[in-house]
């Protein structure tokens, strides 16, 4: 059997759901963190493999969050795949976010369990 995937999700927002039963499987080592700061600390302390993240908008004079910031951290590793949930509402702060940084894939809220897993086995 193969060594399982380590899933970081970081949900600074409500209203998802709870995600993390969706990757409470053998092939998955998941976690949780509700805040970009503690999830930085996670993405440098255990780097994982996948990173899904939501962009929790608020307004920075000099970011547009601070998932900018948790993208930054995790693009320090090129081998962690990024996947952003984000409302459509804040779509031209996401295009933005793929300019700056590198995305593997962005979903739009509401985002179905199938679609989710389909991304994150995609990634893998």
């Amino acid at each position: 059997m193969s060594k399982p995937k380590k899933l970081l999700l970081v949900m600074e927002a409500v209203g998802h759901g709870d995600l993390l039963p969706l990757f409470q499987a053998p092939e998955y080592e998941a976690g949780m963190e509700v805040s970009a700061r503690r999830g930085m600390a996670r993405l440098r302390n255990d780097p994982p493999d996948i990173l899904i993240a939501n962009l929790h908008k608020r307004h920075f004079h000099d970011r547009v969050s601070n998932l900018e910031s948790l993208l930054a951290a995790a693009s320090r590793n090129p081998a962690t795949r990024i996947i952003i949930l984000y409302d459509p509402l804040h779509a031209a702060d996401m295009a933005l976010l793929k300019r700056r940084h590198r995305i593997d894939a962005a979903l739009p809220l509401p985002v179905s369990a199938s679609m989710l897993q389909l991304a994150v086995s995609a990634s893998t």
